[in-house]
């Protein structure tokens, strides 16, 4: 029998044949890895916060140049992803919730990613690999959650996406390849600002040493191109800023070329090995995978392009972001773009223990994952059995979970799907990989469905500031503040429209109130003439506390007993 799907046996064979069958089962795990995790919730620090209390900041003055948060300006920010959420926010805004709308932006770069790696793919590793380092790259430990934020990570990621795929392309079209190449540094800079811009920047001048591909007088065009591309779009956000306001240019800069050796002595020796530490978990399973294409292309590494450039891509953004780029691992995501085309190279090698390992390791920890949050949903619901609930309860104390049908459907049609594909699907290295993404997607859902409301009770900070916010009353007036995060601040301003001012200002001595955010372990230093009136924080946590304050001899008849 042809390597096809079995009809009589119900057998899926994964083994690089396209039928309706797999093409279906592959858009749905895509869509369901893709989809789940953009709605449904409130803006959690760090960075959605940030993000979106700028995005707010632009609906309601329209300024979408002067970036701002909550009230002040705000630099450490490129804006092509803050346009977008901001643009699908005002069209989408009023059928769903602002921060719902915005959070989409994640999904339009993260899907536009996706399509770039296939195509980059379909460029080296033909098209064997098309689905397989979507598959590889989604299945990464480390992109799980940051796919799904609000993020400028994203769109500077979908740059450099662009980027490696115009360099891919070259070979087969010079020209067009510069042009994808300058776009994806170009819209790289006005993504996430120079470090997606950079890596592309240095690979493009370490591929000449790597190979001879890169010594040619076609790339040459394809590196002139992508530079004349590149500066005009590059040009479009500080032509704009110094336009409106020139000296915001000049502080935008600042923060934007600000690296670790910036300040070289507030930092440590063991964050230049950040992702080093982090890769083992981060980027798995795709480290192997690409290591092992690795030691089966040894002998011929440097006549393969299709190796040479994702590890070339590899390497360079890996001492690019240790180097230059702070120790965050979302600033890791480019490397999982290039671990995944290179895994992909050998993945039919694979020996086939190697696989069933995989498999098997796969299967198991995502069959107990499910089981794990399967027994907590209805722990929440029933209060049996008596330990998860108690959990729950002391990490979310006083939440009542309410049963909601929708959410129990398609998390028991997924956990199905799942159960099914993996029983079903015949044994082979491709399978490995397929179960390993359809296992992690299955997670995701369930964690996105049945856990959403009590990770969004936890991490959301729409209670605490509506208590704060009742506490102030509506003539509180100036409010200051002492060490409030970015953040928090964003999410004062939109829940509670509470806006503050830094005590170290001359404007805070007219404040009446201060708002401190300490640790609960540790009393914050305030300034003597003034008295404690409230404190608060979110429901079991136990790092972050917000503590509001009154000047001593003030009227404080404007607060809501």
């Amino acid at each position: 029998m042809s390597a096809t799907d079995d009809p009589l046996r119900g057998r899926i064979a994964f083994d690089g044949t396209s039928t309706p069958l797999k093409t279906a089962l592959f858009v749905l795990v895509c869509a369901a890895w893709l989809v789940p995790g953009l709605i449904g919730h409130d803006p959690w620090k760090y960075d959605e916060a940030v993000v979106f209390g700028i995005v707010n900041e632009i609906l309601r003055s329209g300024d979408w140049i002067n970036l701002k948060l909550a009230g002040e300006p705000y630099f450490d920010k490129a804006p092509l992803f803050i346009w977008v959420a901001t643009a699908l926010a005002k069209a989408l805004g009023g059928v769903m919730p602002l921060q719902d709308a915005a959070r989409l932006a994640a999904g339009v770069f993260m899907a536009v990613t996706l399509v770039l790696l296939s195509a980059t793919s379909i460029e080296l590793v033909a098209e064997r690999g098309i689905r397989l380092s979507v598959l590889l790259f989604i299945g990464c430990l480390g992109l799980l959650i940051r796919a799904h934020e609000m993020t400028t990570d994203l769109a500077g990621l979908t740059g450099v996406a662009l980027g490696l795929y115009g360099l891919a392309l070259a070979a087969r079209s010079p020209r067009a390849g510069g042009l994808a190449l300058g776009a994806g540094m170009g819209l790289g800079f006005l993504g996430n600002g120079f470090l997606p811009a950079g890596m592309l920047l240095a690979l493009m001048a370490v591929l000449p040493a790597c190979g001879a591909f890169w010594r040619t007088r076609s790339y040459l065009e394809t590196v002139a191109i992508a530079i004349a591309v590149a500066l005009p779009l590059a040009a479009i956000w500080p032509v704009l800023l110094g336009s409106q306001t020139p000296g915001h240019l000049g502080l935008w800069l600042d923060n934007a070329a600000a690296s670790r050796w910036s300040d070289p002595f507030t930092h440590d020796g063991l964050e230049l090995a950040y992702f080093l530490r982090i890769l083992p978990w981060y980027a798995w399973p795709a480290w192997p995978l690409a290591a092992w294409a690795l030691w089966r292309g040894r002998a011929s590494l440097l006549d393969r392009r299709a190796l040479l450039l994702p590890l070339a891509a590899f390497l360079t953004f890996f001492v690019v972001a240790s180097i230059f780029g702070e120790a965050r691992d979302a600033n890791g995501m480019a490397m999982l773009f290039a671990l995944s085309i290179l895994g992909v190279a050998e993945l039919e090698s694979l020996p086939r223990g190697a696989a069933s390992a995989l498999d098997w390791f796969g299967m198991t920890t995502f069959f107990l994952f499910a089981a794990i949050i399967w027994m907590g949903w209805i722990a929440a619901l029933t209060g049996r059995p008596e330990a998860a609930a108690a959990w729950l309860a002391r990490e979310v104390p006083g939440y009542h979970y309410r049963f909601d049908f929708i959410a129990c459907a398609l998390a028991a049609l997924l956990t199905l799907i799942w159960l099914v594909v993996v029983a079903r699907s015949l044994r082979s290295t491709r399978r490995a990989l397929v179960n390993w993404a359809a296992g992690i997607t299955m997670v995701w859902v369930l964690m996105m469905t049945l856990g959403m409301p009590i990770v969004d009770q936890a991490r959301s900070y729409r209670g605490v500031v509506a208590r704060l916010a009742a506490e102030v009353g509506p003539n509180a007036g100036c409010i200051a503040r002492q060490n409030v995060g970015d953040a928090q601040r964003a999410l004062l301003d939109y829940f509670g429209g509470l806006r503050t001012v830094r005590e170290e200002t001359a404007a805070s001595s007219a404040c009446r109130l201060l708002l401190v955010q300490a640790a609960p372990s540790r009393a914050p230093q305030v300034a003597p003439g003034w008295h404690e009136v409230w404190r608060g924080s979110r429901p079991g946590d136990r790092n972050e506390l917000f503590i509001l304050y009154a000047k001593n001899g003030a009227t404080y008849d404007f607060q809501k007993r």
